[in-house]
């Protein structure tokens, strides 16, 4: 856990700021197998949204993949970087990053689609009762795999992104359609104007008019 971060990192490269003593900067470190592992970008923001349920009666919402999202506006990123050795799994490493208790409106440098827990709520929060409520539900969800259906049905049902148009963006490549479901790997399965479906592993998603 890190009280202060001075040069985070989100998806894409981009720059994730965390101001001193306000937010939680953390990563969990975990050996996975390689099933477990491809689990791992529905059982993270499940963890987080179940946590800030408990600590703040929020509820969250998820933009595909992992974005967790309060009154549209962004909260929490994740970040999952996995190292193998060959076939099989090293290690997965989980870099998270709440805002809990910082003001966007007070940070020139902050995102206007930023939001905070505290911001949202009305009151500060505790960051230690939110780490441990976080570390509670990712631990339960990691180890007790037979519960993988509710945390599958959980994930899928925050997702704002399903039934919107949407733009998929990754590198260069851009993609357009409906986001009509989420597959069995965790995929946006995205239908075209041209009736077509597509399954997109990754990408930076922008919501159409």
């Amino acid at each position: 856990v890190a009280e202060e971060q001075t040069d985070g990192r989100g998806r894409f490269g981009r720059p994730w700021l965390s101001a001193p003593r306000q937010n939680l900067a953390f990563s969990v470190l975990l050996y996975p197998s390689r099933r477990t592992c491809a689990r791992l970008s529905a059982v993270t923001p499940v963890a987080i949204l179940r946590a800030i349920k408990t600590v703040t009666g929020l509820s969250a919402t998820l933009k595909w993949p992992n974005d967790v999202r309060l009154g549209q506006k962004k909260v929490c990123g994740i970040l999952i970087e996995t190292a193998f050795q060959g076939a099989q799994v090293r290690h997965a490493i989980l870099g998270i990053g709440i805002n809990v208790n910082f003001n966007p409106a007070e940070d020139p440098q902050a995102d206007f689609s930023a939001t905070s827990l505290a911001a949202e709520l009305g009151k500060p929060v505790s960051r230690e009762e939110l780490l441990q409520a976080m570390l509670t539900e990712l631990g339960l969800a990691y180890t007790y795999l037979q519960e993988w259906d509710r945390v599958w049905d959980d994930w899928r049902s925050s997702l704002e992104t399903l039934g919107r148009q949407v733009q998929v963006r990754w590198g260069e490549h851009v993609e357009e359609g409906v986001a009509d479901d989420v597959d069995g790997e965790g995929n946006l399965l995205l239908r075209r104007a041209d009736g077509t479906v597509i399954a997109l592993a990754a990408g930076e998603v922008t919501f159409q008019l």
